[in-house]
C-alpha cells in the first residue's frame, strides 16, 4: 500500500476506522478508500455488516456489501467487550477519520463517544451519522433510506405534490437515494476537516444526520417553490416536473428541450410549425411555464417515428439527448465504455465482478479499486496483532464469542 499521498492518491498514508453496518459510512469509507486511504471496517462479532446478506450474492456475501467495502480490511468484534472497547481506542490513537453511524448515545454507552476518542487523539476526524440528527422528538429512532425519503419529502415529490398537500400523491425512489447522498456529504466533510486540520493541527467531531444531508441535497431544484417566501413570488413547477421519456416506434430518449432553437426544429420534425406563434411556446420563459404541456406534445408526437430519425433531428438542432438503457445494456454503451466508467475482474471469493471505477480522475489520471471486499472478519487476526495484543488475548475474545477470525 502507498505511504505517501500521489497526485491519483491524494489520501494515501490516511487511516479510517468506520464503525458501521449499512450503506452511509460504508459507502463513504469505500470513497477515501478509492482516493488512497487505508479503512479497517469494524464489524458486529455475530454476523458482521447485514448488508453482506441483502440482495445477489454469491458465497454468502452480496453484491450490495461489496459495491460499498470495496477494498476495506475486516476486524469482527463485540464491542461491548472490555478488549473490543480497548482496541478501537487503540485503533483511533492511530487513525485520521473514525466513522459510525449508530444512534445518538450509543459510542458513549461503549465508552466511544466523541470526547474519549477525540482525547485518545487530539488529531482525529471523528464523524457520526444519524438518521434524524441528535436533538428532536425522532432523535432515538431508528432510520432507514426509504424513512427518510419520507419524511425529506422527497416522495411528495416523487408523487407529483407541489404544494397542495391534500391532492398529494407519495412514491419512492427506487434506489437507496438517501443513503447514498448522506454518503458523499460523510467524505466531502471528511476531506475538509482534513484540510482544516493542516492548518490548525486539530481534529474535531462532526454531526451529520441523513434528514439534514437530504433537504441540502433536494433544495436547489425541488424545493424551490419553498425558497421565496415573499407572496408576489412567482411559483413554477420544478424542472422535474417536466421529465418525461420519449418512446418511439423502436427505442426511447431522454432530451432536454428548452432554447428556441430546440423548439423550432422540433415542430419542424413533427410537421407543426402552426405551433411556433402560440403564446404559450413564444419563447423559454413561457416554455418554461408550461413544460410538462410540452413533453407530452412531444412524446405523442414521436411515438410512430423510428428511433434513428429522432436522434438525427436533435443531434443536428444540438439538443440534448440520449438514448434511454437498460441495467444490462449499459455495459455495452461506447461512451460508458470510452470513459472507463466500468471495470470487470475476479476475485476469490465472489468470482468475476464488475463495479464502477473511482468517478474522479486526480490529475486527469483514471484510477482503478479492483480490490476485493473483505470476508467477515478476514483481518481480525491481523489488526490486533498489530494493536499489540498478544496470542492468549486473542484466544480469550475468540472463546468468549466477542472476536471472529476468518
Amino acid at each position: 500500500m502507498q505511504t505517501k499521498p500521489t497526485a491519483e492518491k491524494p489520501l494515501a498514508g490516511l487511516r479510517v476506522v468506520e464503525m458501521s453496518t449499512m450503506i452511509t459510512c460504508s459507502l463513504a469509507a469505500m470513497m477515501l478508500r478509492s482516493q488512497g486511504a487505508e479503512v479497517i471496517k469494524v464489524e458486529p462479532v455475530q454476523m458482521g455488516d447485514p448488508m453482506r446478506y441483502i440482495g445477489s450474492q454469491k458465497n454468502g456475501q452480496s453484491a450490495l456489501f461489496h459495491n460499498c467495502n470495496r477494498g476495506k480490511q475486516s476486524l469482527a468484534m463485540d464491542l461491548k467487550h472490555k478488549t473490543g472497547a480497548e482496541a478501537v481506542l487503540r485503533l483511533a490513537a492511530d487513525a485520521d477519520i473514525m466513522l459510525n453511524n449508530y444512534r445518538p448515545g450509543v459510542m458513549d454507552s461503549l465508552g466511544l463517544g466523541p470526547e474519549v476518542v477525540c482525547k485518545a487523539n487530539p488529531r482525529l476526524v471523528n464523524i457520526s451519522v444519524t438518521g434524524f440528527g441528535t436533538v428532536g422528538p425522532l432523535a432515538a429512532r431508528p432510520a432507514y433510506d426509504h424513512v427518510i425519503q419520507g419524511i425529506s419529502g422527497l416522495t411528495g415529490l416523487q408523487g407529483g405534490d407541489y404544494a397542495d398537500a391534500e391532492n398529494a400523491e407519495f412514491d419512492f425512489i427506487r434506489m437507496l437515494i438517501c443513503d447514498k447522498v448522506t454518503a458523499y456529504t460523510v467524505a466531502q466533510a471528511a476531506t475538509a476537516a482534513l484540510v482544516a486540520r493542516a492548518s490548525t493541527g486539530e481534529g474535531q467531531h462532526i454531526d451529520i444526520s441523513m434528514l439534514h444531508a437530504c433537504l441540502a441535497f433536494l433544495w436547489p431544484d425541488g424545493m424551490m417553490g419553498l425558497t421565496l417566501q415573499d407572496e408576489d413570488a412567482l411559483d413554477m413547477p420544478p424542472l422535474s416536473e417536466s421529465y418525461k421519456v420519449l418512446t418511439a416506434k423502436d427505442g426511447s430518449i431522454a432530451c432536454a428541450l428548452l432554447s428556441d432553437g430546440h423548439w423550432t426544429a422540433v415542430l419542424n420534425m413533427l410537421g407543426r410549425e402552426d405551433l411556433m406563434s402560440d403564446a404559450r411556446f413564444a419563447n423559454m420563459p413561457a416554455r418554461m411555464t408550461h413544460l410538462p404541456e410540452i413533453m407530452s406534445f412531444v412524446a405523442e408526437g414521436v411515438k410512430d417515428m423510428p428511433v434513428a430519425d429522432v436522434m438525427r433531428v436533435f443531434e443536428a438542432a444540438d439538443i440534448p439527448f440520449a438514448q434511454c438503457e437498460t441495467r444490462s445494456s449499459l455495459l455495452a454503451n461506447e461512451q460508458v465504455l470510452a470513459i472507463g466508467a466500468l471495470e470487470t475482474y475476479v476475485t476469490e471469493n465472489m468470482g468475476k465482478l464488475t463495479a464502477p471505477t473511482p468517478p474522479i480522475l486526480f490529475g486527469g489520471t483514471a484510477t482503478s479499486l479492483a480490490e476485493p471486499s473483505p470476508r467477515h472478519g478476514e483481518h481480525s487476526r491481523a489488526i490486533m496483532q498489530a494493536l499489540g495484543f498478544d496470542a492468549a488475548a486473542l484466544e480469550e475474545m475468540t472463546r468468549e464469542g466477542a472476536l471472529r477470525c476468518n
